[in-house]
C-alpha cells in the first residue's frame, strides 16, 4: 500500500500551481468545485489575500492522486479586514480532490497537513457521504480533536417529482406571478442581491443554473425569489 507524504505546493509558483490545475481539469467534472475555485485564483477573480491562510498540498507533485486546499473565509464580507482577527485559529474549510482508487492516500494526507488541534472549526466541503463517515472514523480512532459532526443532507429526485412539486407551487401561486426556470441570465441579479458576493459565486451560480433545477418566482418579467 502507498504511504501518502505531503508536498505542500506554492500557489505562487506558477508552473507548480498549473500542474495542480492540469490535473484537476483532467478529471472534469468530478474535480469541478476545487478546480473553480482554484482557476478563479490562478484567473485573479479571487485573490490569495481573500482565502489567506491557505495551504495547498499533493500526495506526489510528479504523480498526483490526490489534493487537498485548507483554506480560511473568503468572500463572507465585503471588507476582508473584518474577517476573524485570529485567522490562524478561527474556522478553516477544506476541499479536496481524490482520484478513485485512493481513499487511503486522502485519508492519511488530511490527516498530515491539517492542524486538528489548533483550528477551532473545520469545515469539509462537497466531498462524497463515503469521505465524511471516512473522517469522522479517523478522528475518533486518532483522536484529532473534539469532534462535533453536523452532516448535511443530499437528496436525489426525480424529474417527475420535481415537475409535482412545481405544478402544486404554481396552483398556489398568485396569478400575476410566474414561476419558471431559471436563466443563466439571472445569475448576476441573484449574485448581487446577497450579501457574500465574488465572482466565485457568480461562477457557482451560473454553473448550477445550468446543470441543476432551477426555478424563480417572477412578476412583471422581474425575478422576486429563487
Amino acid at each position: 500500500m502507498a504511504v501518502a507524504k505531503q508536498n505542500q505546493v506554492d500557489i505562487s509558483n506558477e508552473e507548480s500551481f498549473r500542474l495542480v490545475l492540469s490535473f484537476l481539469k483532467a478529471h472534469l467534472p468530478d474535480s469541478l468545485r476545487l478546480w473553480q475555485l482554484l482557476d478563479y485564483v490562478q484567473r485573479g477573480f479571487i485573490t490569495k489575500e481573500h482565502i489567506w491562510p491557505c495551504k495547498l498540498f499533493v500526495d506526489d507533485q510528479n504523480q498526483m492522486k490526490c489534493i487537498v486546499l485548507v483554506y480560511s473565509s473568503f468572500a463572507f464580507t465585503i471588507d476582508h479586514h473584518l474577517l476573524d482577527e485570529n485567522k490562524e485559529t478561527s474556522k478553516r474549510y477544506v476541499s479536496f480532490f481524490c482520484h478513485q482508487n485512493n481513499d487511503h492516500i486522502l485519508m492519511t494526507l488530511l490527516e498530515q497537513c491539517i492542524s486538528w488541534n489548533q483550528i477551532k472549526t473545520i469545515m469539509f466541503l462537497n466531498n462524497d457521504y463515503r469521505f465524511s463517515t471516512m473522517i469522522e472514523s479517523i478522528v475518533r480512532e486518532k483522536k484529532l480533536g473534539d469532534l462535533n459532526v453536523f452532516p448535511g443532507c443530499q437528496m436525489e429526485i426525480s424529474r417527475e417529482r420535481l415537475e409535482m412539486t412545481k405544478m402544486k407551487i404554481v396552483q398556489q401561486t398568485p396569478s400575476d406571478i410566474i414561476i419558471r426556470r431559471l436563466s443563466v441570465a439571472d445569475a448576476t441579479l441573484i449574485n448581487d442581491l446577497w450579501a457574500y458576493k465574488s465572482m466565485y459565486s457568480l461562477g457557482v451560480i451560473r454553473h448550477e443554473i445550468e446543470h441543476l433545477p432551477a426555478f424563480g418566482a417572477y412578476y412583471n418579467e422581474q425575478i422576486r425569489s429563487t
